[in-house]
């Protein structure tokens, strides 16, 4: 995209040397060129396949509206709402917002459709998420299903689906960790006709349940339960199918980072300085990022750091933005960060118009070295994200513009990169344990519930298991909370900042022993300031979670 350039100047030229001058004019023509950003290196058109342009209320609300994803490196499954009459439903309720969306199964680099399909989705929340290896998740109101494109391709059905997960609970969203190994289920109450003056018992809405993902070969996908628990709020949790990441306070603007295993073993992890609570996220088995502040707080600092205790960089974002998005490619290495960059720092997201965005930037990042491999603007903006995917291989980046999609080449990796991911890899931890674990050794006081989200019905041939009864989990205020990834009954509203994400995270284990001498760390809680086990009593001697 054309980017204005302006260098401001004052030269009086008669005493200038006029290779000077030119090598101005040069930096200057330069620049201007770069600040249109890279050429793809393929554009395949999408009109005559048969997409419409979107709605671009839907698109700034946060409705996912349109996704593209990698299945390998030659081939991207494409879907998008489609305006076309719908047949009545008797069973549809009034709250409904039904609608047709057509999935598109491509091979590039021609082009050429090699499948495609319909679904009839209930509302505008997310629809698809992507497990890794060519299968996929399809949520259809609160019923989970799967399908491998691929695998079915040469038995005429591309598109068959398998039973997963069947939920009595609204789904209110869904987290994976970067290899696609874990997956987490919050769950909501289903809304209540209201009684008058009957009391209203809100306190613990969200349940939260885990999920180890096994491949079982094919398309067959296996989802091994790892326990729940309750929560007020939804939250980002910073977890694999190894452990979680947890936060502490140390104290003036000081934060520390622990990865605990579900087995219980601690790794203490480099210190972040923060004005304001940061927010971590995993973007490989050994690697994550965390949101922080500096002097204000709005999160427009990110850290990356490893599990050999080292802060790998740091770097600071000029701009306010919203709805963080990520794509990742861990084998190379490589994560993509999108945000929607906003004219103010304060944006009503009830009621959103085009005057308050300035874009939706995408960046490709070498995890370990923090270069910025690739940087392109996406149009129209869509605050769901998904319209932009990195190959499993972290070799190309492809994007929706308007009617097309974009594919870029990006470079390949270099020896120093290669050792980098051999580094990583060899310090990753290691599987000992459970999610379940981790919940019982510190779940508190348990409130017994009915088993909510179960396998679907037969006949399928690797049904997921129901989950435990959930162990309550109390954690901050709504207003320092919020879920990604969510689906749900209307248009999705996605996170604000990173800085109001409170994540919701598993239970403390055993702490790390400590070098004799040495002062000990604050444990890592997962309960609110003045809440403790003993029946959630305030002003008890507690870690304090700000």
């Amino acid at each position: 995209m054309p980017v204005l350039c302006i260098i401001p100047a004052s030269l009086r030229l008669r005493k200038v040397p006029r290779s000077l001058v030119f090598a101005l004019v040069l930096i200057f023509v330069t620049k201007c060129g770069l600040a249109k950003g890279p050429d793809p290196a393929q554009v395949i058109q999408l009109i005559p396949l048969g997409f419409q342009p979107l709605s671009t209320q839907f698109m700034l609300a946060g409705s996912s509206m349109e996704t593209i994803d990698y299945l390998d490196a030659r081939h991207l499954l494409v879907t998008f709402s489609a305006k076309r009459l719908l047949k009545r439903m008797s069973d549809c309720p009034p709250s409904d917002q039904d609608r047709v969306v057509d999935a598109l199964l491509l091979e590039l680099p021609s082009g050429k459709v090699l499948a495609k399909t319909s679904w009839r989705t209930h509302d505008h929340g997310q629809y698809l998420w992507n497990l890794g290896r060519g299968r996929f998740m399809l949520r259809i109101r609160d019923d989970l299903s799967t399908f491998a494109p691929l695998v079915n391709l040469g038995k005429g059905n591309a598109f068959k689906e398998q039973g997963f997960i069947r939920s009595d609970r609204r789904i209110g969203g869904i987290l994976l960790s970067p290899n696609e190994d874990l997956m987490i289920l919050e769950t909501l109450d289903k809304p209540q006709p209201e009684v008058e003056g009957a009391p209203k018992l809100q306190e613990m809405p969200v349940q939260i349940n885990f999920f180890r993902l096994i491949d079982m070969g094919g398309d067959q996908i296996d989802a091994h339960p790892g326990g729940a628990l309750l929560s007020r709020v939804p939250g980002k949790i910073p977890a694999n199918s190894v452990g979680y990441i947890s936060i502490l306070d140390e104290g003036r603007q000081r934060w520390g980072f622990n990865f605990t295993t579900y087995g219980g073993k601690v790794k203490e992890l480099a210190g972040f300085d923060s004005t304001c609570r940061p927010s971590p996220m995993l973007v490989s088995s050994s690697e994550f990022i965390a949101f922080g502040c500096h002097q204000s707080h709005t999160p427009q600092v990110v850290g990356a750091f490893n599990m050999r205790g080292e802060e790998m960089w740091q770097q600071n974002m000029t701009e306010n933005y919203v709805a963080p998005s990520f794509a990742y490619a861990p084998g190379s290495g490589r994560f993509a960060f999108s945000r929607v960059v906003t004219r103010s720092s304060i944006v009503d997201t009830d009621s959103v118009t085009p005057e308050m965005f300035d874009g939706q930037s995408i960046v490709v990042y070498q995890i370990d070295s923090g270069r910025q491999l690739l940087r392109v603007d996406a149009e129209p903006i869509a605050r769901a994200g998904q319209n932009f995917a990195l190959s499993p291989d972290g070799m190309s980046l492809s994007v929706i513009r308007n009617d097309t999609v974009e594919v870029y080449t990006l470079p390949g990796l270099t020896p120093d990169d290669r050792k980098a991911i051999q580094l990583a890899q060899a310090s990753a931890p290691q599987m000992d344990g459970d999610p379940s674990l981790a919940l019982a050794a510190g779940q508190g006081s348990v409130t017994p519930m009915q088993q909510t989200v179960r396998p679907a019905p037969p006949p399928v041939p690797q049904p997921a298991a129901a989950a435990n009864p959930a162990p309550v989990a109390p954690t901050p205020d709504q207003s320092n909370s919020s879920s990604s990834s969510s689906a749900g009954s209307g248009p999705e509203t996605p996170a604000s900042s990173a800085t109001k994400e409170e994540p919701a995270k598993a239970t403390a284990a055993e702490q790390p022993m400590q070098p004799e001498g040495e002062q000990p760390r604050k444990p890592p809680t997962l309960y609110a300031p003045g809440e403790s086990r003993e029946g959630n009593s305030p002003n008890r001697e507690n870690p304090k979670e700000k």
